[in-house]
């Protein structure tokens, strides 16, 4: 009987670090992607992972039976996608190599995941999971913690929520004692400590925030393109810098007429109201401004901008009745403050916004339809 030592990468680091095109068959191969994958990252533990599944392959082989040795991976967006990914890269391993029966070596609970995959597709005699030996010191202890928290998965799955949960709290400590300071004066001061405490989660999960999608960096590549934007005379500059001054002004005035509300869901409800329509505003001033830079540099305009146009035209009045909606049941009707006086009812506003919304949809499906079209006709010419 022959048995497959199958090695699991869920998340695709191996092909991700190194370029290694996966599915990986065979001893040799196995061998220099780990050392090619320790070399790239000497901490990913699925270097010692396909090191335990080769020398498992050498044991049994030692013992003079029939094995095959083969790395599967998935993709970085652990889910569906990777293991529809994995699933197929295993088809191809198994129709290449067509053992009886898999063992499964892995280097911990999520890889484990695919071990039901694997079952429905051949017998799974047995699941080793590799575990890296570390000392217990202080100092081992906070490198597993830092290493952990680079990880991206462990990020989106444990400390996005956790930093969420710190901002909206600590904004909210902060916004209340703001209002008590506005609306009652210098006694709100009593309420300085609880400021403190909300501040120091609002930071702490702005920081995390920050890490886990890479801001910092982000910022710095947007400034460089602001550089490049001013070295060129681009024309879509002065309209994001004019919808930024609108997001801004826009934003104080809503500030302070919130200030009026009682409560702070009110507040909220009544700051909203009041900035939706510039925050929209400003949005489609900074598109505009780019369709013109694109219509003069290139000569022609993408159909792409129309459906983002549409989108937010259908978003403002999804929104606008969700709101209106939402002050009646709270009866803020009177409180409710917006740049354009106009009474319209709420379930008119979603029906139109839905309506926009399904003909940028369309519109869009239509863009990329022809899009297609050009691009078969081309590769056609091509061929031809």
């Amino acid at each position: 009987m022959k048995k497959l030592i199958l090695c699991a990468d869920r998340d695709d680091d191996i092909g991700e670090k190194t370029g290694i095109e996966t599915p990986i068959v065979g001893r040799e191969d196995n061998l220099q992607a780990a050392v090619k994958l320790g070399l790239k990252d000497p901490e990913d533990s699925d270097t010692n992972s396909i090191f335990s599944a080769i020398s498992l392959y050498d044991d049994l082989k030692e013992k003079g039976e029939d094995v095959e040795i083969a790395t599967v991976c998935g993709a970085p967006s652990i889910g569906y996608t990777s293991d529809e990914i994995l699933s197929k890269e295993l088809d191809s391993v198994l129709e290449e190599t067509e053992p009886d029966s898999a063992i499964l070596v892995t280097d911990g609970a999520e890889d484990e995941y695919i071990s039901p995959i694997v079952s429905s597709k051949i017998d799974l005699s047995h699941i080793r999971t590799v575990y890296v030996k570390q000392s217990e010191s202080v100092e081992n202890i906070y490198y597993l913690f830092v290493k952990m928290f680079r990880e991206k998965g462990t990020q989106r799955k444990i400390f996005l929520p956790i930093s969420l949960a710190l901002l909206v709290y600590g904004f909210f400590r902060i916004l209340a004692l703001l209002s008590n300071l506005i609306i009652e004066g210098v006694s709100a001061l009593e309420g300085l400590p609880g400021f403190g405490l909300g501040a120091i989660f609002f930071v702490i999960g702005l920081y995390l925030i920050v890490k886990i999608y890479e801001l910092d960096r982000k910022g710095l590549q947007l400034y460089h393109r602001l550089e490049d934007a001013v070295r060129e005379g681009a024309i879509w500059l002065p309209f994001a810098i004019v919808s930024l001054i609108v997001i801004l002004v826009s934003s104080l005035q809503g500030w302070q007429e919130a200030t009026t509300a009682t409560s702070p869901l009110e507040r909220v409800i009544i700051f909203v109201s009041y900035v939706l329509l510039w925050w929209i505003g400003a949005v489609f001033l900074y598109e505009f401004g780019r369709l013109l830079d694109t219509f003069i540099k290139k000569g022609r305009v993408k159909w792409s901008f129309w459906a983002i146009f549409l989108t937010l035209f259908a978003l403002t009045f999804i929104f606008w009745g969700a709101i209106d909606y939402i002050g009646e049941i709270m009866e803020l009707e009177d409180g409710f403050v917006r740049p354009l006086d106009v009474n319209v009812p709420f379930y008119i506003n979603i029906i139109l916004g839905l309506l926009i919304g399904i003909l940028a949809g369309v519109t869009q499906r239509s863009f990329k339809d022809r899009q297609d079209g050009e691009k078969d006709m081309t590769e056609s010419t091509a061929d031809g």
